[in-house]
């Protein structure tokens, strides 16, 4: 099954050039237009019962695993309750540890080396390698304390702005610096290339680029909306448009998770990580009772014995995850992605290296789910990336960098 994998990506790569100056499209064309590019691999992609899209979400923080792990009778307490919706999609991963886990080693989360690439940076080169983009990293107050992604040894911040982000990856594929304004249309960005690309589709493909760019669309209509003023978000000033604070942290979350899913179902990349703060947790969530820092909820006996404000905040945190899984369903992605949730620590007050909360979800058949007792003390992080690689078949890749030595028993189908 892997290797069957394997030489299926081998061959899409070979056919991708072929198929799009079949199709009339020139070189000129695809590095005018990203969007366009990764609409003709889409064309050129061969079908495959096993998935090829990955998304690495992190979750800081850890969890109290009581509140955290699925009952017998697979309910979910505080910590987890919010995966309600999409539990069935979920295999959780219980009594796991972690390497080189606690504050501080979020860059070993993803990895299991300071020089070599993490996880999705791995994945973007082995799956997406034909892609405009071969892997993107969406944060929301995620800098500043360390970064969790590396690339050939360097480390790589994730990009915090949805503006900034969306802009890139559905604008006109160049970067802006100084006073630049970036200008949020999608339609106008890419027209030529959309006229040219429409006259070269069939019904079927024609119907499909529609879809994706309504949904382009609607996302840009709400980053206009929220950012006020029209059409221009100036490069230089992208948080005075949309101020990156823990007021908007939801919302941004939504929206950076939006573009994430724009950017897969695209065929822009087929790797994408997404983190939700990161390890010293300095922000807050003013839609909720607590309304202190994240950090604060977690020490100093805040919320009493049975730390009230921490399974608040984690709880709220799970649905942020949820949001990530439920959005890649509803736009028919997940069956085709391997999503794995990770954290840096167990019980945080304590930087527990046991009882980490991970858990794996999507990627279809390839992948068992439900109510399942699988993991274990002798699993950690690297088995759960590498679990994850075996399901995409990038394990057959000689460009598969490896981060353990075995899968954990009972996830693969």
């Amino acid at each position: 099954m892997k290797n069957s994998n394997n030489n299926i990506l081998i061959q899409n790569r070979r056919s991708f050039l072929k198929t799009i100056f079949a199709a009339g499209v020139t070189n000129g064309l695809l590095r005018a237009s990203p969007l366009v590019g990764g609409m003709m691999l889409a064309r050129a992609a061969e079908a495959s019962d096993l998935p090829n899209k990955h998304v690495s979400v992190l979750v800081p923080g850890g969890a109290i695993n009581k509140f955290w792990e699925p009952r017998d009778d697979y309910s979910l307490p505080s910590m987890s309750a919010a995966y309600e919706p999409v539990k069935d999609d979920i295999l959780f991963l219980r009594n796991m540890g972690i390497t080189h886990g606690g504050h501080g080693s979020t860059n070993r989360i993803f990895n299991n080396s300071y020089r070599d690439d993490s996880f999705e940076v791995n994945m973007g080169k082995i799956l997406g390698a034909d892609t405009p983009y071969p892997y993107i990293n969406l944060g929301v107050m995620s800098n500043g304390r360390g970064q969790i992604t590396r690339d050939a040894g360097s480390p790589v911040n994730y990009e915090d702005n949805p503006f900034v982000v969306f802009n890139r990856l559905f604008g006109n594929g160049g970067s802006s610096s100084g006073s630049q304004s970036l200008r949020l249309n999608v339609v106008d960005a890419h027209k030529e290339a959309l006229d040219a690309l429409q006259s070269k589709l069939g019904v079927h493909e024609r119907q499909r680029l529609d879809k994706h760019l309504t949904a382009i669309e609607e996302t840009e209509g709400r980053l206009i909306a929220i950012g006020g003023g029209g059409n221009q978000c100036p490069a230089a000033s992208a948080t005075e448009v949309f101020p990156l604070t823990s007021a908007t942290f939801t919302q941004q979350a939504h929206l950076q998770t939006d573009i994430l899913a724009l950017a897969l179902s695209c065929n822009l990349t087929r790797s994408a990580s997404i983190g939700f703060g990161n390890h010293q947790g300095a922000f807050s969530l003013p839609e909720l009772n607590f309304q202190g820092v994240y950090h604060q909820s977690i020490h100093g006996g805040q919320g009493g014995s049975d730390y009230g404000h921490y399974q608040e905040m984690r709880g709220h945190l799970s649905g942020l995850s949820a949001y990530v899984i439920q959005k890649l369903k509803t736009d028919g992605l997940l069956d085709q992605t391997v999503v794995v949730e990770l954290s840096d620590m167990g019980h945080a007050d304590s930087h527990a290296k046991t009882n980490v909360p991970n858990l794996i979800a999507g990627g279809g058949s390839s992948i068992l789910k439900g109510n399942r007792i699988v993991g274990g003390a002798a699993y950690d992080n690297l088995h759960v990336i590498h679990t994850a690689a075996a399901a995409l078949g990038a394990t057959a890749s000689p460009l598969y960098q490896g981060y353990a030595n075995k899968v954990i028993p009972g996830v693969l189908g």
